[in-house]
């Protein structure tokens, strides 16, 4: 009997030090804590409660834009998602938390949005993406907050005040190219089909560097669209400035040629004959797909706008003597020439 007794007391020993482990509990706070006493409550995934204490010394990080490590107990948001990593006890409702560090993962804004079928989606900010949820909390599509114009311009040489605010007033009157009200009812049809699995959208824009030489500078739009859960198409779109002032360039000021005659020269440089694959491509050209980068031209068709292709297509062209006749002086990347 003795002997059990120790084993037991050995067990609930060990039980007790499980229980005391610090480690990461993930939840939902819906209500402000209590700043006096640096306390608040906090709802676990699986519903259990917990009651966490957060001393002076404890860092608390807050992620999301506009949020702050006061919003624990300010009430600012209709309710914060958190990490808190600590030790909690083994037993007690709801259960003590002895915080070692807390993160507010993401924010809950305080106005939803409304579908066409009067569902309304609650929308959560976390740090680099916004998630729209369903009214269970699953979450039907995230929107990819990705590096803006201005972040671009910061790894951009020999540009004035003038210029990066002329480039910046572009991609300001450029604006967001997708249509987040369509992707969001596409994905809601698809939750509400699903019997099991669904996968949430993707979808997101953003703005980088692509080339650049001694008077031009190339940025890169990039739209990332979903085409069915996690299995996304990105579409890029390419815009050229003059350093000097930040205006954008005209394609006459890049291409000796433009429209069809561009197209088909292109097309003879990447040795694209057949028909009618050929003919469409012809038909889709754009010069704002012609993607300029420091190693290579890429010319761009996104996904259906030749036919009889399935995906989109991409044509990498190098800087040959071929291509090189077809650009504008100013118009050849620094690592081209």
């Amino acid at each position: 009997m003795k002997k059990l007794s120790a084993f037991a007391a050995c067990a609930l020993a060990a039980l007790l030090l499980a229980g005391c482990s610090e480690r990461t509990y993930t939840g939902i706070l819906t209500a402000p804590g209590d700043g006096a006493t640096r306390s608040f409550t906090m709802r676990g995934r699986d519903g259990t409660a917990y009651s966490v204490k957060v001393t002076e010394d404890v860092p608390v990080v807050a992620w999301p834009e506009g949020t702050e490590p006061g919003d624990l107990y300010s009430g600012n948001w209709p309710a914060l998602r958190l990490s808190v990593k600590g030790r909690a006890s083994l037993f007690g409702e709801p259960v003590s938390l002895t915080a070692g560090s807390v993160q507010i993962d993401a924010a809950r804004q305080p106005e939803g949005l409304t579908l066409a079928d009067g569902t309304s989606l609650s929308v959560w900010q976390a740090s680099f993406d916004r998630e729209y949820c369903a009214p269970d909390g699953t979450v039907l599509l995230e929107e990819q907050l990705g590096s803006e114009a201005a972040d671009a311009l910061e790894n951009a040489a020999g540009l004035s005040q003038e210029a990066k605010e002329n480039i910046l007033a572009f991609y300001e009157a450029q604006g967001i190219l997708y249509d987040l009200p369509a992707q969001l009812e596409r994905a809601w049809a698809a939750y509400s089909e699903a019997d099991e699995g669904f996968e949430l959208y993707t979808l997101g824009q953003e703005v980088n560097l692509c080339a650049e030489n001694g008077s031009t500078l190339w940025l890169v739009t990039t739209v990332t669209l979903p085409l069915g859960g996690r299995v996304v198409t990105e579409e890029p779109l390419c815009a050229a400035f003059d350093k000097a002032t930040g205006e954008a360039l005209t394609a006459e000021e890049l291409f000796t040629c433009t429209g069809e005659t561009l197209a088909a020269a292109l097309l003879d440089a990447a040795g694209i004959t057949d028909e009618p694959r050929r003919g469409e491509m012809l038909a889709a050209f754009g010069e704002n797909r012609v993607v300029f980068r420091g190693e290579a031209l890429e010319v761009f068709y996104p996904e259906g706008a030749v036919p009889s292709e399935e995906t989109a297509l991409i044509l990498g062209l190098d800087y040959t003597d071929e291509v090189k006749a077809l650009l504008q002086p100013r118009a050849l990347p620094q690592r081209a020439t």
